[in-house]
């Protein structure tokens, strides 16, 4: 499958905008989502496929839903001026949000400029509604002043099965709808009734009064230790570091250490690590340009990789693909990746 857009909406927040895509490759995975920065990293061995389906409904509410056939690791933000509400579609362990598991029972809430971290094992499938501030502080006005007054700060997870099953339900029945029927988003009454439903649910989510049932995530030490020693690999991308380089670094033993990244990734550190900086050449290789004469071979051993037949199996193995094989493939289709940030 190749990237195929079929609408794009634009501009942040435009009216009745859809965008469809097929990816072939995770890098290409967040590319376009105006409501979102974010990076995504593939961890399980095998081909990528994966399909986004993003709605505008109106003016500041998006709804997304990302599939893909790998485990996925990404993290980011949304951007500022928004609330994010977001529920796993797959059964039993969907995976984990900073470090706490998700399953088809919660409902995740991140405020604007937030920053998230998600492991997707198994394959990742997340839907998820976008609210810009000022349109969800209208709408709560009248029935909940304290929310149109105050939106709470933190990132928070709520174990809430029934009303994560009514969210999950209504967002996904109004992607498949305008799938089927993209002229909804150009009648006003259509519009209105989906931005009126996604609107009563996010003021439920955030009911004040139930603030028992929430969890406030702070990221817990594992997801602290996990993304510190990613961060680190990524700073350092020539050092071969060792489990106990990691754990003198990082000042944990090495149970604790091997605890964090197989409870959060379902793999070891090494393995993990290994993960990343193949990533990370990825990204470089559909970087480069046409013209370039940098090799894939420096590309490796700038991450580190130097023994380049064991380098082309690991990337094989995770990508389904060799490294030569994705640079004929991006070039052959004429796509270069812009800059960005690790």
């Amino acid at each position: 499958m190749n990237a195929q857009n079929v609408e794009t909406s634009s501009s942040f927040g435009i009216q009745g905008g859809l965008r469809l895509a097929s990816v072939d490759d995770v890098t290409e995975f967040g590319r376009g989502l105006e409501a979102w920065e974010a990076v995504y990293e593939q961890l399980s061995p095998g081909r990528f496929e994966g399909r986004i389906r993003e709605i505008w409904v109106d003016e500041g509410l998006e709804i997304l839903w990302e599939l893909g056939s790998q485990s996925v690791w990404t993290a980011g933000c949304n951007v500022g001026g928004v609330v994010s509400f977001g529920v796993p579609m797959a059964s039993g362990g969907a995976g984990l949000y900073y470090g706490v598991p998700l399953d088809d029972g919660v409902v995740t809430y991140l405020p604007g400029g937030g920053e998230f971290e998600i492991f997707c094992r198994g394959a990742m499938d997340m839907v998820s509604a976008t609210v810009s501030e000022k349109l969800l502080q209208g709408f709560a006005s009248a029935d909940s002043p304290q929310l149109a007054e105050v939106l709470v700060p933190q990132p928070l997870i709520r174990q809430r099965p029934q009303q994560a099953a009514r969210l999950r339900r209504a967002l996904t029945e109004i992607v498949r709808a305008v799938e089927r029927h993209p002229d909804l988003l150009r009648i006003e009454a259509s519009r209105k009734a989906m931005r009126d439903c996604v609107l009563a649910m996010a003021v439920e989510t955030l009911d004040l009064g139930a603030r028992k049932l929430t969890c406030s995530l702070h990221p817990s030490a594992k997801a602290w230790i996990v993304r510190s020693v990613r961060e680190y690999a990524l700073d350092r991308p020539k050092d071969p570091l060792n489990i106990s380089d990691l754990c003198q670094l990082f000042r944990v033993s090495r149970r604790s250490l091997q605890y964090a990244f197989e409870d959060l990734t379902g793999m070891g550190a090494v393995q993990f690590l290994r993960n990343v900086r193949l990533n990370a050449v990825r990204r470089d290789i559909r970087r480069l340009t046409t013209d370039s004469s940098e090799s894939i071979a420096n590309i490796a051993a700038r991450w580190g990789f130097w023994h380049l037949p064991r380098f082309a199996e690991y990337y094989r193995t995770l990508f389904g693909e060799l490294p030569s094989e994705t640079r004929q493939r991006v070039h052959g289709r004429g796509l270069i990746l812009p800059a960005a940030h690790n």
